[in-house]
C-alpha cells in the first residue's frame, strides 16, 4: 500500500511541473459564496495535446490497440 500511494504521489507532482512548465494559466476567483476558474485559449489548447500524449502513452504501455481489434 505504501508503494502505491507514493507511486500516486509521484504521478500528481509530474503531471502539476508538466502543467507548469508548459506555461498553462488558470485564473480563480473567489467571491463570498462561489468560486470560479477560467483559462485563456492557448492553455486549453495546451491541456488538450497533453492529455492526447498521456493517452497515446497509456494506451501503449496496456496495449488498447491491441484489444480493441481482437474486440470488432
Amino acid at each position: 500500500m505504501k508503494q502505491f500511494v507514493i507511486t500516486m504521489i509521484t504521478v500528481i507532482v509530474l503531471i502539476s511541473f508538466m502543467f507548469i512548465l508548459s506555461g498553462c494559466k488558470l485564473e480563480i476567483e473567489a467571491t463570498d459564496n462561489t468560486v470560479s476558474a477560467s483559462v485563456d485559449g492557448d492553455t486549453t489548447e495546451k491541456v488538450d495535446n497533453i492529455i492526447d500524449w498521456i493517452k497515446e502513452r497509456l494506451s501503449r504501455l496496456f496495449d488498447t490497440d491491441k484489444e480493441e481489434q481482437q474486440n470488432v
